[in-house]
């Protein structure tokens, strides 16, 4: 009984994290239907600041950003030619004093990693363009872009966007019908941005898939995932931290379960 314990305590622990740096995660477990309007998931009432005479602190929900309304299907997001937005700080949005996606907001200052699972359903040939990913979003302004960006070449390849300096892409093509684990981090304090893709348990907080410097001082108010018309994304899993091991999804409830199923099968062996 004791191997069998130990046994599954080493299945497990790669996979597990102590939650105590996690800001917010969503699962997307909706009832099929638009994502905007929904509150689910935890810690999106945030807040780093007090601002007195700001609404009482709820969940914020999702909006649409723009384009075709994204929506939930079996327990994912699904995007195509639209985004859905979400503010870290509660209910009460926008840029004015008080609200809480101003208590929420990172204010040029601290740091933030954003993990997410994507699957894109196809890959249009040379010459059109696509994209797909997240964006930190600085009171309905989009600052900075992770993820597939903007390309038409015939092979795609993961990168980041950042106005100032134009895309930077790393060596990790992108594949259709392929589920990826992704990482961003936007570091105001070390002026970096960086991107990991299937970080496994030998990466760490500066073991990047690709960076750069960032020495930008907006805000971080709120988070958005979107693709362009025509790419069809499946997000979920969604975790905003401010570490990179904490940003890193969890396992499905299916390969949790797969695991139970295991250790139980081991029990009956032993």
């Amino acid at each position: 009984m004791r191997n069998t314990v130990l046994l599954l305590a080493g299945l497990l622990a790669p996979v597990f994290h102590i939650h105590a740096a996690v800001i917010a995660m969503d699962g997307f477990d909706y009832t099929n239907g638009p994502v905007a309007g929904r509150t689910g998931g935890s810690g999106w009432n945030n807040q780093f600041v007090d601002e007195v005479g700001a609404p009482v602190q709820s969940p914020s929900d999702w909006d649409v950003d723009f384009g075709n309304a994204p929506a939930v299907a079996a327990g994912a997001l699904a995007t195509n030619g639209g985004g859905a937005r979400r503010e870290f700080g509660g209910a009460g949005e926008g840029s004015a004093f008080p609200s809480n996606e101003r208590e929420g907001a990172f204010r040029g200052t601290g740091r933030w990693f954003l993990g997410v699972t994507l699957r894109i359903d196809a890959l249009s040939g040379a010459g059109t363009a696509q994209w797909a990913g997240v964006s930190s979003i600085d009171f309905g302004t989009e600052r900075l872009f992770w993820g597939m960006t903007y390309q038409t070449t015939a092979t795609r390849y993961f990168g980041f966007d950042d106005p100032a300096y134009g895309a930077t892409l790393s060596s990790i093509p992108v594949a259709a019908n392929t589920t990826y684990m992704m990482v961003a981090m936007l570091d105001f304090d070390n002026d970096r941005i960086a991107l990991w893709v299937d970080p496994d348990e030998n990466d760490t907080q500066s073991s990047y898939d690709v960076s750069r410097t960032y020495t930008g001082t907006n805000w971080s108010s709120a988070v958005r995932l979107a693709s362009s018309s025509g790419t069809g994304v499946i997000w979920d899993n969604l975790r905003i931290a401010t570490t990179f091991a904490e940003a890193v999804p969890e396992p499905s409830a299916t390969a949790l379960a797969a695991l139970g199923f295991l250790a139980a099968s081991r029990r009956r062996r032993a």
